[in-house]
């Protein structure tokens, strides 16, 4: 299920892609089915160097975009970047990640990746998803 405020982001992205036609864009991406992927895993890495791999991952995912910083605790840290995926990263995906403290030498990760899907389904919260989780265990997509 799509959250309010990444259907809105996902709205504003389309639009935004739609250029002049903006308007007849983000209404009619209110009506577009949702991909929304999530991925647990969990990272033999500190708390602090998983936030670090992950802010990282989260940059080079974007092609230089800094994530946003949705919830800041000693235990638990969430960030949020808008990327693209398909057809030259024309589809707008908002991923969201979550670093969760669980042990000393061991950090939870949560990678939420949510899209829109058009006509052609191109799965692009569920791939997304796949690629950050990969490069946040050291493998390549």
């Amino acid at each position: 299920m799509l959250d309010h405020s990444e259907d809105r982001l996902l709205e504003e992205a389309l639009g935004a892609i739609a250029g002049q036609g903006r308007l007849g864009a983000k209404f009619a991406a209110r009506f577009l089915k949702h991909d929304v992927h999530e991925i647990e895993l969990r990272l033999p890495l500190s708390f602090d160097l998983a936030l670090e791999r992950v802010r990282g991952s989260l940059v080079d995912s974007t092609g230089g975009t800094a994530p946003s910083l949705l919830h800041s605790g000693t235990d638990r840290v969430t960030l949020r970047v808008m990327s693209g995926a398909g057809f030259a990263a024309m589809n707008p995906v908002v991923v969201t990640v979550t670093v969760t403290r669980a042990e000393e030498d061991s950090t939870g990760i949560r990678v939420r990746a949510a899209a829109k899907e058009g006509l052609i389904k191109q799965h692009a919260g569920e791939k997304t998803a796949q690629l950050v989780a990969s490069a946040l265990e050291g493998r390549r997509g």
